[in-house]
């Protein structure tokens, strides 16, 4: 029985070699055409944006001196290259022109590579039994996908057509009438190409980071209530390739947990000290507080796996903390009193309340409940405010004692053996409190209030709290977007122009 079993062994680890080999090599190519993308053409030197630019100006300058050269010109140079001033300058933006099809071309060309690898992955996710499309936020992602992927082919179209349309500015001539038009075509052309590219700048994806995804991701809904903190915040930002593979990391990890130690609270506990290595905690101290929850061969699978290595988690880390910072600024503020051994404003009870001072598309406001006492209790949470959506909210919760104190009078070290330091007080205290995460969405720009309102369920006022806040466009977003829109308006009114002028110009020579 073992002599036929054999072979089949032995041709299916054949085949894994084969696939794991081929696949390197695709990634492998992918990695460069990445690493010369991210350097010289759309990020680095930028030469997608500085082509066009410098192609622009020289058609301006064409047209300023495109009936007579400049003196300089004219006298030293023309004689000698037999062309004009504003001849040379169209032919110094053709090949300016070119090098930007090259440039979106290759771009465009590494967007493709990136989407291909993206419907492998899911593809093979699929038959690890790992549905990525069941996953909310794919249909968003794909759809993102494919608009940059469109996004990018206009430009490299419009871009092919500024191109085209300067050899018949060659073919008449600059000082011509038509040369002139077919010149301003060209120029339309180019800011369209412009226009399209620009959107694509907000939402960059690759695959070739294992956190390339999320840039261009947005979570289309997340919980009102978060019931494994940590766990939920981050599950809500991973885009949905990377939370499948997250899925099974976890079940590994959760077979790792030492013995007599809660799922929950070590869960917590394993992010919370990711969070604090992000802010600075050493790797010394990082490995010794894993080492309280987790056995030798968690530790292995922690530091020595191929997603989520310690670069990947700093990385997404460091984007919820750009995208929620109202909740890590509730969370060191907590951390900050748990240090100093400050007593909470209510001795049976801790409502903390942050958010955004800066709010762009919309406001995440997060509440923490944690019931001190022994007894249960009901809150009602009250939200009030004319500058958002909603504008009166009020959530009711029923808030069960914690299964332990987390709280302490006197200050703790951030780090120590067990669990009485404030990385084990913290994570017991978030795996035990209620935290709310509310959208708020707002209805104005400039000055903006939010009152909080802590209640007892007859209306009695228990805290209240009053958030003043600014309600402004984000400047890199509002400038790509104005930036786009004005290409457009411009590129359009260009051709528009070119047109009419170009009629007029036929229905006169029909005329004569």
């Amino acid at each position: 029985m073992a002599d036929v079993d054999s072979p089949e062994v032995e041709e299916t680890e054949g085949e894994t070699d084969v696939g794991e080999k081929s696949g390197f090599g695709f990634q492998l190519s992918e990695s460069i055409v990445h690493a010369i993308d991210s350097q010289i053409v759309s990020s680095g030197l930028r030469l997608i944006m500085f082509l066009p630019a410098f192609a622009a100006l020289t058609f301006f300058i064409s047209w300023a001196f495109a009936q007579s050269s400049p003196a300089f010109w004219k006298d030293n140079i023309e004689p000698n290259l037999g062309l004009g001033f504003s001849t040379f300058m169209v032919s110094l933006g053709f090949v300016v022109v070119l090098g930007y099809i090259l440039a979106v071309g290759f771009h465009r060309y590494r967007v493709s590579i990136s989407l291909a690898t993206f419907h492998e992955r899911v593809e093979a996710s699929n038959d690890q039994h790992r549905s990525v499309q069941s996953l909310h936020g794919y249909d968003g992602l794909l759809y993102q996908l494919q608009t940059s992927m469109s996004h990018h082919t206009k430009s490299l179209l419009l871009a092919v057509m500024s191109a085209l349309t300067l050899i018949v500015v060659f073919w008449y001539g600059t000082g011509s009438i038509y040369g002139n038009l077919f010149l301003l075509v060209a120029a339309s052309f180019l800011l369209l190409s412009v226009g399209q590219h620009l959107p694509t700048r907000s939402t960059p994806f690759n695959m070739v980071e294992q956190t390339g995804l999320l840039p261009a991701y947005t979570p289309p809904v997340h919980p009102s209530t978060l019931n494994m903190v940590f766990n939920d915040l981050i599950k809500t930002h991973m885009d949905p390739l990377l939370r499948s593979q997250y899925d099974e990391y976890t079940k590994v990890l959760e077979s790792t947990f030492k013995r007599g130690i809660d799922r929950s609270f070590a869960h917590e506990k394993f992010l919370m000290t990711l969070y604090r290595h992000a802010t600075g905690l050493d790797r010394k101290t990082l490995e010794s507080e894993m080492g309280e929850i987790l056995t030798k061969k968690g530790m292995e699978h922690v530091f020595s796996h191929e997603t989520f290595t310690l670069e990947a988690w700093l990385v997404l880390l460091g984007l919820i903390n750009q995208r929620c910072p109202a909740f890590f600024r509730m969370v060191d503020r907590l951390k900050q009193d748990l240090e100093g051994g400050r007593e909470p404003a209510m001795p049976d009870l801790i409502f903390e309340v942050d958010m955004e001072n800066v709010v762009t598309d919309k406001a995440n406001l997060f509440t923490l409940f944690h019931n001190l006492s022994n007894k249960t209790r009901t809150v009602v949470f009250r939200v009030q405010t004319p500058n958002f959506e909603p504008r009166d909210l009020a959530l009711t919760y029923r808030l069960e004692p914690g299964e332990k104190y987390w709280w302490s009078s006197e200050a703790l070290p951030l780090a120590a053996e067990g669990d009485e330091d404030v990385l084990g007080k913290m994570s017991g205290l978030l795996k035990d409190s209620t935290v709310s995460w509310q959208t708020l969405i707002p209805t104005s720009a400039g000055d903006a209030t939010v009152s909080v309102r802590l209640e007892e369920t007859n209306g009695e006022l228990l805290l209240g709290r009053q958030i003043n806040v600014r309600v402004r466009a984000e400047f890199r977003q509002w400038l790509r977007s104005t930036s786009t829109y004005v290409s457009y308006l411009f590129g359009g009114l260009g051709l528009v122009a070119a047109a009419i002028r170009l009629l007029m110009v036929l229905f006169s020579d029909v005329a004569v």
